[in-house]
């Protein structure tokens, strides 16, 4: 009997901190295969990453905690960096770019908010209906999706990714600080309480007097103006404005935001996991590319990795 009771605890273990233990294997594993995956300039690598994917995923995991999803963000990001692009080109400066790239991600989450917040649409259907139609107008702008290079002019563009500041990246700084709002916004404040309990009873929440689509619109601008400031970083990474180029980044940030939840013994979408489901697929995805996989393999094994923590999670409820 006490050794089935040790046998079910170290079970137990091994689902509530299975994420752990699968970046855990990662860093071993591919430490193994390449000594140079631990070196600073490859942790460094794996934060930057990281930092483009966080902001797009703490976005999602609002909308996830209102029993909703955001599958708009990858388009956000690509129209952000054609728009600032195609400013910067115009010889508009750097700041009304980054302006009117914000002004777009408000809006794209503005329109997601009027629908499923007022006309209350399937946030799946109405955020996949955006990423289409902003997917459309990304290769519009682009001639049919051509990238806008900026040669000259993509020096001042270029060094919002490559900024050091006490001999940090900036985008680092910028991971860090928004998962830090986040976190003190949802787990210490009045807004962060009423927001969950929003999530955790959409009826028990009207009748205790909570305005609920006030809190579902909030999610989806908010996800939308995060979207954004990922398509700034994005922009600022590859020096010119990339039809698309978000879509890459849109299914880490939902695996990132939906991780989050089994890594909260309250079992509910928070910052701290999401930013930490970030890093792991940052991880995998350099790991993957130190070693040699080929890049059509890597979405395999990301996809794989989701699964195994989803059915993980799924056996700690049981």
């Amino acid at each position: 009997m006490n050794s089935m009771t040790k046998q079910g605890g170290a079970g137990r273990f091994v689902l509530d901190y299975f994420a752990y233990i699968t970046l855990f294997v990662a860093v071993i594993f591919f430490s193994a295969v390449n000594s140079d995956y631990l070196s600073l300039g490859n942790l460094r690598e794996i934060l930057m990453w990281a930092s483009i994917t966080t902001p797009i995923a703490l976005g999602i995991m609002l909308t996830l905690g209102l029993r909703g999803i955001d599958m708009s963000p990858g388009t956000t990001v690509g129209l952000t960096g054609i728009v600032m692009a195609l400013m910067i080109q115009a010889k508009y400066g750097l700041a009304s770019a980054i302006l009117v790239g914000c002004l777009i991600g408000l809006a794209v989450g503005a329109l997601n908010a009027v629908l499923v917040a007022r006309f209350n649409l399937e946030p799946l259907i109405a955020t996949l209906s955006m990423m289409f139609i902003g997917s459309s107008i990304e290769r519009a702008l682009t001639r049919g999706g051509l990238p806008i290079y900026l040669y000259g002019e993509k020096v001042g563009l270029g060094k919002i990714f490559r900024t050091d500041i006490l001999s940090i990246p900036l985008p680092i700084w910028f991971l860090v600080v928004l998962t830090c709002v986040f976190y003190l916004v949802l787990d210490k404040t009045a807004y962060g309480r009423k927001f969950y309990a929003s999530g955790a009873s959409l009826r028990g929440s009207v009748n205790a007097g909570i305005s609920i689509r006030t809190y579902i619109a909030g999610a989806y601008i908010i996800s939308g103006l995060t979207a954004a400031l990922a398509g700034v970083l994005v922009a600022s990474q590859v020096r010119s404005g990339q039809p698309l180029v978000g879509q890459s980044f849109l299914w880490d940030s939902i695996g990132a935001a939906f991780i989050s939840r089994f890594l909260s013994r309250r079992d509910r979408p928070n910052a701290l996991g999401t930013a930490f489901g970030a890093i792991l697929f940052a991880s995998i995805h350099v790991g993957l590319t130190l070693v040699g996989v080929q890049f059509y393999l890597r979405n395999f094994f990301l996809g794989l990795i989701i699964l195994i923590i989803l059915l993980a999670a799924s056996l700690r409820s049981r």
